[in-house]
């Protein structure tokens, strides 16, 4: 089933589908003190898959709903990425004399994913800024 959903995965980011920052957080607390030692991110594999296959699921299930009750259909739409929506992204990757190309979802998921620094955080700060602007516009629409 995993190499199915790499597969599907695969084929969706050819397509142009975003891979955002949506890993999760985890820390690394001093017993003693409660302090934070370290923060890390991780995304285990078996979640990537039922990921994929919760899509391809809400796909299918969409596509059934069109068919037998096409009135009652409705159609989530991301708003088309537009240069005013990803500012603070340009501005910040500008800042760090990176060139982020957003004329279409597959240019930005492209430009993500060469977006590396010295830092290993870097590329999911970048995609988390990428995430945080999308969100602010779908939330006030």
């Amino acid at each position: 089933m995993n190499t199915l959903a790499k597969i599907m995965r695969q084929s969706r980011i050819e397509r142009g589908a975003l891979t955002l920052a949506s890993a999760e957080v985890k820390f690394q607390i001093d017993t003693e003190t409660d302090d934070p030692l370290d923060i890390g991110m991780y995304r285990i594999e078996a979640n990537q898959m039922v990921e994929e296959f919760m899509l391809a699921t809400n796909v299918s299930v969409a596509k059934q709903i069109l068919k037998h009750f096409p009135p009652c259909s409705l159609l989530r739409h991301h708003p088309t990425l537009t240069r005013e929506m990803l500012g603070p992204l340009l501005c910040t990757a500008t800042t760090v004399g990176l060139n982020l190309d957003v004329s279409s979802s597959k240019a930005l998921a492209d430009s993500l994913d060469q977006a590396v620094g010295d830092d290993p955080y870097f590329n999911k700060l970048i995609r988390i800024l990428a995430t945080r602007c999308m969100t602010q516009v779908i939330s006030h629409e």
